[in-house]
């Protein structure tokens, strides 16, 4: 079912002793007296040093002198990034992320420092081994190897790996100095053609797997231009039950003359898969409400003539932008819900006798938020609630302008831990306060 709806002074930067990212760290810019004045010291010193670096003309020097200066800046590129690394183990160690009402260290990064899901775990992941990894760690920290060629160690050097090689007489100690070694004089896929190596000598047949490392997954990701990339890998048996399906659904009934390929055929049909898992009304409900493709269009671009001039397109729920066209073609086999602020649209303000979001209700205030509004949260509108900003029990009505989407964690945090989110009338922006009433702030600039 589907509904519309580097200079000099650059070279010379040694580790840091606080965190930094990519974008500054700092949840509230004027929470300044929370670093410690050696840790202001040296962000100030990287700042003023890449500053410095800005004002460099690069046509100015020659081909030696530039080549130089990139092997430097990337050699402190690493330096600072084993500080980063440093520093966020540091704070995973200390739980610090539950300041601010985040899930786990990997949450906060994605949130407040933008970071790719990918990019933090494999940052959080890194300094957790590193721990036990003294060699690595002084290479990395020197800078003489790069964050790549720590994540290839520091994968393989798992607990159940460490505890077989011990009861061959090898001690981790060794492998480390060995692993470190080969990572700085050569590159992260031939550093980690030695780390197989070592991984097969230990572990033969595979059987020490960390659990974490699950040789299962799937992702979905947005690429640009609006195109979904699929990734993932399965076990034997999964692998049998999705091409059984698939092969069902690429080669019955298949017209003469199809001139698909075997890959554009076997992308339609999991596209198909899922479509008729939709449409059979067989999956659980989420939030109170049979999962659905959601379209948002306005009603004169949905009624528009084809190349009409002005009209703009729809809005897919997660996938994002598709064209008037697209949004036409979808809302031919739909249900068509109305969402419209004023006397001709839904009820979206019931009062306070409705305690529970009505489906119209929580219509609205996805179509509004789009993922739970707690700082430096996306979690999807699935796995949200409908949160009164002004609790019911105290006068808080249940409609579109009191309501908030949170996610199930952020919903307690604000019930239970003392947060809280405003939304601001003029901007229409989401804030969020942590118990003593600073603002939380992600921000994604100097």
């Amino acid at each position: 079912m589907i509904t519309p709806e580097i200079s000099q002074n650059v070279l010379s930067i040694g580790p840091l002793s606080c965190g930094f990212c990519h974008t500054p760290p700092l949840l509230s810019i004027s929470s300044t007296d929370q670093f410690r004045a050696e840790g202001r010291g040296a962000v100030g010193e990287l700042r003023s040093a890449l500053d410095g670096l800005a004002e460099v003309d690069f046509a100015e020097l020659s081909d030696i002198a530039l080549l130089e200066l990139v092997a430097e800046w990337a050699t402190s590129v690493n330096r600072m990034t084993a500080a980063l690394t440093s520093a966020v183990r540091a704070a995973d160690r200390r739980e610090a992320h539950k300041a601010d009402g985040a899930v786990s260290m990997k949450a906060w990064l994605r949130g407040s420092c933008h970071l790719a899901p990918s990019e933090a775990t494999a940052i959080v992941s890194t300094g957790r081994r590193l721990e036990q990894l003294d060699a690595t760690a002084e290479a990395f920290a020197s800078g003489a190897i790069t964050a790549t060629h720590a994540r290839v160690i520091t994968r393989a050097i798992t607990p159940a790996r460490v505890a077989k090689a011990a009861e061959a007489g090898i001690a981790l100690a060794e492998t480390d100095e060995i692993l470190a070694a080969l990572a700085r004089e050569t590159t992260p896929n031939e550093t980690a053609q030695g780390v197989a190596r070592w991984v097969a000598g230990v572990d033969p047949d595979g059987a020490l797997d960390d659990a974490a490392d699950v040789r299962r997954r799937f992702s979905m990701a947005k690429g640009l231009g609006g195109r979904i990339h699929l990734r993932g890998e399965l076990d034997p048996v999964g692998g049998e039950y999705l091409h059984t399906a698939l092969a069902a659904l690429m080669n019955g009934d298949r017209p003469v003359g199809d001139q698909r390929g075997h890959a554009e055929r076997q992308a339609d049909a999991l596209v198909a898969l899922a479509r008729g898992a939709l449409d059979g009304g067989d999956l659980p409900d989420v939030r109170g409400e049979s999962p659905h493709v959601r379209v948002t269009i306005d009603w004169q671009s949905l009624s528009a003539a084809r190349g009409a001039v002005g009209v703009v397109g729809g809005e897919l729920g997660w996938a994002g932008p598709i064209t008037p066209e697209t949004a036409r073609r979808l809302a031919c086999d739909a249900k068509v819900a109305r969402i419209i602020t004023g006397p001709n649209g839904l009820p979206l303000d019931v009062g306070r006798e409705q305690r529970t979001a009505t489906a119209a209700i929580r219509r609205a205030i996805v179509l509004r938020d789009g993922e739970c509004v707690f700082a430096g949260c996306d979690a999807p509108p699935e796995w949200c609630d409908v949160h009164h900003v002004v609790h019911w029990a105290f006068g808080g009505a249940t409609s579109c302008d009191n309501g908030a989407l949170l996610c199930e964690r952020h919903h307690t945090s604000c019930h239970e831990g003392g947060f809280s989110v405003r939304r601001d009338r003029e901007t229409g922006r989401w804030r969020t306060f942590r118990p003593d009433g600073t603002e939380i702030l992600s921000r994604a600039g100097p």
